[in-house]
């Protein structure tokens, strides 16, 4: 069984998962969406000798910085949630003493400024590494394994394996080329390579090599992308071809769907910021549908409108119907936060052009109404009905962050200047 780090008789990531499963049963949902969209590790940060020797374990629960920012003081609520349940979860296992902390965790590919992404959580590197050992995959291709890992990491520093040789260049060259006596596999639990554990970029960039020209065929380099990517892309990644000179094609990681993820992003940032748990919800069901089941995600977007516009509502003490649906919630926050078109000034700059985006913003909400009708949940379909793409999902979605997004921020900065002008 692998090492835990936790030191108890499961692995790490199963705690994990469990943990995952009691904070979602028991409507810890803000918690339970850090964790899933996290990095964890168990360090042992403590000792002490009574009862025989007891240790201090914590459980870094590694978020976005973006996140980690957002969460402000609920990180304290956060972690407290996390611990609580821990220690339930591993009291029968353990008299050691277990805490959590959140800590914010900077993903960066080398080289590559410009990408920027969210962690890639223990369970999807495992599940990665475990298809490319069942399927026996020749991981280095065509390349020798030195030649293969030397861009990734300076192998004349690493140390060796083996006494005979001054560095890890030195015995995979003896045991991988001269007598190739390894197995195809020894580098998934080598510690020196750390893939299952090790920085998020430097495991990108290893399935970026994999998919290089230089090391596989189009073909296969294109059916083990699909492979890869069936992972990826639930965390926001994703492995997607560049031409290079002479019309050949190299595999880059990415944000996956881009204006997809903003959304995504848009959507989580909304929910930190209010707090709602009925948003994480409806959160992860959008992300659970939105590729399998189109329809679920276009009525879920609505509904989410509809739980942004209450939350602020009732933060602003607005008048609704007894029953509002999404037109009534849409037009008293507009009106509450004075963004109709007749509360711009003629003298503002822009006005025209401000009055006319604002109608739009409504329109767009009226627009997503009408295509839940016709397409999302909620409403019986007759024989001849044709369900939506996940494109038309993702417009629903990102319609719906764009309105999400614009009416948060303008209540934050209205209780900005208003709790300023109190000063």
């Amino acid at each position: 069984m692998e090492k835990s780090n936790s030191h108890l008789p499961v692995t790490d990531e199963e705690i994990v998962e469990t943990l995952h499963r009691m904070l979602s049963a028991g409507e810890q949902h803000e918690a339970a969406s850090l964790l899933r969209k996290s990095r964890t590790l168990f360090k042992e940060t403590g000792y002490d000798n009574w009862n025989g020797g007891t240790y201090s374990i914590t459980l870094y629960v590694q978020v976005a910085p973006e996140t980690f920012t957002l969460l402000g003081e609920r990180r304290e609520e956060a972690e407290r949630q996390f611990s609580e349940t821990l220690r339930l979860a591993v009291g029968h296992l353990s008299t050691d003493s277990f805490d959590a902390k959140i800590a914010p965790l900077v993903l960066g590919m080398r080289g590559r400024p410009d990408i920027q992404g969210t962690p890639i959580p223990k369970r999807v590197r495992r599940s990665i590494l475990n298809r490319i050992k069942r399927d026996k995959l020749v991981w280095h291709g065509l390349l020798t394994q030195p030649e293969f890992l030397e861009p990734l990491y300076d192998l004349n520093k690493l140390p060796s394996s083996d006494p005979r040789f001054d560095d890890a260049n030195g015995d995979i060259w003896q045991h991988t080329v001269n007598n190739d006596d390894w197995d195809l596999d020894w580098i998934f639990d080598d510690n020196r390579f750390d893939l299952l554990n090790g920085p998020d970029s430097t495991f990108l960039a290893f399935l970026e090599r994999c998919l290089d020209p230089r090391v596989r065929s189009p073909a296969e380099a294109s059916a083990l992308a699909e492979k890869f990517n069936n992972d990826l892309r639930s965390e926001g990644w994703s492995l997607e071809t560049m031409e290079l000179m002479g019309d050949e094609e190299k595999y880059r990681v990415g944000p996956w769907n881009p204006a997809y993820g903003r959304a995504a992003d848009s959507l989580q940032k909304t929910a930190l910021i209010l707090s709602s748990t009925w948003m994480y919800q409806e959160i992860q069901r959008i992300e659970a549908s939105i590729d399998t089941d189109p329809a679920l995600a276009i009525g879920t977007a609505k509904e989410l409108v509809d739980t942004c516009c209450k939350h602020i509502a009732d933060r602003m003490n607005l008048s609704l119907p007894k029953m509002p649906d999404t037109p009534d919630l849409v037009r008293a926050v507009m009106e509450g936060l004075k963004l109709l078109p007749d509360d711009i000034s003629d003298s503002a700059k822009g006005a025209d052009a401000i009055r006319k985006t604002l109608r739009a913003l409504t329109t767009l909400m009226q627009g997503l109404v009408e295509v839940r009708n016709l397409y999302g949940t909620g409403h019986g379909k007759s024989s001849k009905h044709k369900g939506p793409q996940p494109r038309h999902a993702r417009l629903a979605v990102a319609s719906a962050a764009t309105f999400v997004e614009f009416i948060v921020e303008t209540y934050r900065e209205r209780e900005r200047l208003k709790s300023t002008s109190t000063l």
